[in-house]
């Protein structure tokens, strides 16, 4: 360290923020009845349970829905990867009680992407707890969830991503 770093203005960190896909309670992603997510063996976040029919975009950017309509993934302009897995063994549905309402691959936060019929897939699966997560933690410096414990809606601040320095 010179004698005058002391004085060089820190490079900003950069945040990047989050927002809710679903309108419910959000939870710790160790509450998901699932050891891939639970561990954060897919990466890292929170998980949501749902109280109403519809997933919607957290974030700007592209989108993958799942043949099965039961996730989506996002790629994020800053390189950030993520995906909203609807409940868990949803996949054993093959669709059904899925509806897909995106029309292209682009989209902005809240952009209506999936509804769903809660009732019937609470009634098929064991568990509609919806993990939020980040994929490529490689990329993240910090995660704050700032909307633990809290019923969120559609575009409420979910959580907070502090980037690496690139």
């Amino acid at each position: 360290m010179g004698l005058f770093d002391m004085f060089k203005k820190k490079k900003e960190e950069e945040w990047f923020d989050i927002y809710s896909p679903l309108n419910g309670k959000v939870i710790d992603l160790s509450e998901v009845p699932d050891e891939a997510f639970a561990q954060k063996m897919v990466g890292d976040g929170c998980a949501i349970e749902p109280v109403e029919g519809v997933v919607c975009a957290p974030v700007d950017g592209e989108i993958d829905i799942f043949e099965t309509n039961h996730a989506v993934s996002f790629e994020t302009p800053n390189g950030l990867e993520m995906i909203v897995h609807f409940g868990i063994d949803t996949v054993t549905l093959k669709g059904e009680g899925f509806k897909r309402v995106a029309s292209g691959n682009q989209v902005k936060v809240g952009d209506k992407l999936v509804e769903y019929d809660l009732e019937f897939i609470k009634s098929k699966v064991p568990s509609v707890k919806t993990p939020v997560i980040i994929n490529n933690m490689d990329m993240v410096e910090k995660i704050d969830v700032v909307s633990k414990g809290k019923d969120v809606k559609v575009g409420d601040l979910l959580m907070r991503v502090q980037l690496k320095n690139s």
